[in-house]
């Protein structure tokens, strides 16, 4: 086995074939012993570790195992290795891919690749276990950015190269190795992928299909992620076809979308929606096992239930309560989509966690009007029922209220904040939040709730509100000590409000005063408020004055009366509505009949007030008024004096 020209033949070739004869010679297990320890000591030549290497083809197991522990503590110079791949026995062959690979290094790949070719089996698998451990141990160390991209790039067209050779190739079993790669870069492995030609990427598909069992569908689905329409137009069309085609191997396909990241998942499931994969996923849903099924819905919510919209309807049929409750889920977190009218078919399912998946869902998407139709579960013999229902009446009312809380009359609003209180006690405690909102129209909102609670539980907030910047929700909040009844504590509270530089707080301030003549403080407030040119603190002022008995400020009021302007007009309307004016009732008639909607509104408040039962008859054409709050006003003035109830569009 010695070759005199060989460079790695020692000086000492005596010693050297002595060693070697002794190692395979017939002088016995003990001198083959020694002749071991000699090879094996740490200054052995690069000639002790070529005999080292071909001691693994030894039939004695112990004697390999030694060699093999000399081997892995020692650094056995590479091109050493290299030249023993083609060592005739198969035993040293295996063993030098296993030590190649133990350097980790990518850039070996190559070398390894050669092993698939051999012509021994346990050649083979040792290269493929090797392929496998270099791969991702490379992987692990990529993640802290220790491998070079030239290493990465090198070993990726070299294991894409078989895509060019027959499938009959044992070569051709790289391409496996070529798809466990992706992970280290994913960008080189997709472009690399858009360079193959047809015949090569079509091989390439299959054998994603063909190892599903070994995670390459996830990668294949990770391609969904790349931005080149290329890389897209050619995926797409492929895994649309792959999943039309699996069958029950559907549950591999959804099975890697399960791996993925959350973020990941999302954008995945929005190009499997526009490129129409997600359909091929829908029309295998009898092939899904029970948790793959739970990962379809879980892409449908990503992108939305109105997409996919008549194929829930359709999964509502089927015979699986998980998948009504997942559809009834999806569709009740969906923004867009209006109250399926489907879902109250399960409103007497016999199965209690439909039945309360179906409340969620109208708890989220009903209104008044869908009361009636669960009403009769208050009724239910099983009390997770009853608190289902009860706990969706009470939503849909706060919530109703909540969001039409100006277009609801204050006595029905009333009447829902008492509802809601009796169902919840602490509810004005859940709506606190409204009052730090960021939004007016909230703080506003959550004042005028506030008048419907217990003056003692409001007035804090009434205090805390009534310093706010905003001066809407200044005016709104004071209105809340309307309740306080002593005149006294009412004006203390209300006196830095009359030097408050918006109006309309002054005037809210004003409107507050005693109906009955006050102190020599108010009095002066209101002469000062009588002169103002702001309409609403002017009139106010008025209505105090005349009903304080001051008479002299009705011809103020007629000047208000007479004034051109249609909002100072509407102001001084109001005032004769609210004071003890007979005299001044005419302007409300001839005021019916102006053109401008403010005045004939506060005109027919004002008759509906202060008219005769002839005038408020003469109401009856303001039913069809032109403008809607003519008619509401028109509307309240019949009902309240003849009891007269009539709907208005």
């Amino acid at each position: 086995m010695l070759n005199p020209f060989s460079r790695d033949r020692p000086l000492d070739s005596g010693r050297a074939d002595r060693l070697s004869q002794t190692l395979w010679g017939k002088w016995g297990e003990d001198k083959q012993w020694e002749a071991l320890d000699a090879i094996s000591t740490p200054s052995v030549g690069r000639w002790g570790q070529r005999l080292l290497i071909w001691q693994l083809g030894n039939e004695n197991r112990e004697m390999r195992e030694r060699a093999w522990e000399v081997l892995d503590r020692s650094e056995v110079g590479f091109d050493i290795l290299v030249s023993e791949l083609r060592c005739p026995m198969w035993q040293v062959r295996a063993g030098v891919i296993r030590l190649i690979a133990k350097t980790g290094r990518l850039d070996i790949v190559h070398l390894l690749v050669a092993g698939l070719e051999d012509y021994h089996q346990s050649v083979i698998d040792e290269t493929r276990r090797c392929l496998d451990r270099v791969i991702a141990d490379a992987i692990e160390a990529n993640k802290q950015g220790d491998v070079a991209g030239t290493e990465i790039e090198k070993a990726m067209r070299v294991l894409s190269e078989p895509l060019y050779a027959s499938r009959r190739s044992p070569r051709f079993q790289a391409v496996e190795f070529f798809i466990k790669c992706a992970p280290l870069d994913e960008d080189r492995f997709w472009n690399i992928y858009l360079s193959l030609e047809l015949a090569q990427y079509t091989v390439l598909h299959e054998e994603f299909v063909r190892l599903r069992k070994d995670g390459a569908l996830e990668i294949l689905y990770r391609g969904l992620l790349q931005l080149d329409e290329g890389i897209l137009e050619r995926l797409t069309q492929f895994i649309a076809h792959a999943v039309r085609n699996s069958g029950d191997d559907v549950n591999y396909h959804l099975d890697a979308l399960r791996r993925m990241e959350r973020e990941d998942f999302v954008r995945v499931a929005f190009v499997m929606q526009h490129y129409k994969i997600l359909v091929e996923f829908q029309g295998l849903i009898k092939h899904m096992s029970p948790p793959e099924r739970i990962v379809l819905f879980d892409l449908l919510e990503a992108v939305g239930a109105e997409q996919n919209l008549a194929f829930l309807h359709r999964c509502l049929e089927l015979d699986d309560s998980r998948i009504r409750i997942r559809v009834l889920k999806i569709m009740g977190e969906s923004e867009t989509l209006p109250l399926q009218k489907e879902v109250f078919q399960f409103l007497t399912e016999t199965d209690e966690q439909v039945l309360l998946a179906t409340l969620r869902y109208i708890r989220k998407k009903g209104d008044l009007a869908v009361l009636d139709k669960i009403g009769h579960l208050t009724r239910s013999k099983r009390p997770k029922v009853r608190r289902g229902v009860m706990t969706t009446i009470y939503v849909i009312l706060r919530d109703n209220l909540l969001r039409d809380f100006d277009n609801i009359p204050g006595f029905k609003r009333e009447k829902i904040i008492m509802q809601l209180v009796k169902m919840k006690p602490d509810f004005f405690d859940e709506i606190s939040y409204l009052g730090s909102s960021s939004d007016e129209r909230d703080r506003i909102k959550y004042i005028k709730i506030l008048y419907s609670r217990d003056l003692l539980g409001a007035l804090g907030e009434f205090q805390r509100l009534s310093r706010d910047p905003n001066p809407k929700v200044r005016a709104t909040a004071i209105m809340g000590y309307r309740r306080i009844e002593d005149g006294k504590e009412r004006f203390g509270l209300l006196e830095g409000f009359y030097e408050d530089p918006d109006p309309r707080v002054r005037a809210n301030a004003v409107e507050l005063l005693p109906e009955k003549s006050g102190s020599e403080r108010m009095l002066k407030i209101l002469k000062r408020s009588a002169k103002s040119e702001f309409n609403r603190e002017r009139a106010n002022a008025l209505q105090k004055l005349i009903s304080w008995g001051h008479k002299e400020y009705e011809n103020d009021l007629i000047s208000m009366l007479e004034e051109p302007d249609e909002w100072k007009k509407a102001s001084a309307l109001w005032v004769v509505a609210n004071t003890d004016t007979p005299d001044l009732v005419p302007y409300l008639r001839r005021a019916a009949n102006d053109p401008r909607g403010p005045v004939r509104q506060m005109a027919v408040r004002g008759i509906g007030k202060k008219g005769t039962e002839e005038d408020i008859r003469a109401l009856m054409p303001f039913l069809q008024d032109p403008e809607r709050r003519v008619r509401i006003a028109a509307q309240e003035a019949l009902r309240s004096r003849l009891k007269m109830s009539f709907e208005i569009a």
